[in-house]
């Protein structure tokens, strides 16, 4: 009798434990499961986060460079508008026509040049 009664409590422990190692084993699958779908979702936000980065970068790449022609085109419209002034100043009949300014229009050019824009 004390055979049978150690053999049904090994036999006990031993169901014990498979079962209790199966639901750790079952609990650990899922917590994996659950860490797995977590990364994926970080990883699909990352890589959507990077792709609207790289989006943003190229528009403002795009922004600069509209930019940077138009200043190249003011520039050359602003030498050209020099270059006809100067041409302008240069030809004899302004020549003729030139004399020293007043002192009131030099002030009032003054203060025009020094207001705020």
């Amino acid at each position: 009798m004390f055979g049978r009664l150690q053999f049904y409590i090994f036999i006990g422990i031993l169901v014990f434990g498979s079962l209790t190692a199966g639901y750790y084993t079952w609990r650990m699958g899922v917590i994996r499961e659950a860490l797995l779908e977590y990364n994926q979702k970080q990883l699909e936000q990352t890589v959507k986060d990077n792709e609207d980065y790289q989006r943003k970068l190229k528009e403002i790449q795009d922004n600069q460079d509209a930019i940077i022609q138009k200043n190249e085109e003011d520039k050359k419209n602003f030498e050209l508008k020099m270059k006809n002034v100067n041409d302008y100043l240069d030809t004899n009949d302004v020549k003729k026509l030139d004399r020293p300014a007043s002192e009131v229009l030099k002030k009032t050019v003054t203060i025009l040049k020094d207001a705020p824009k």
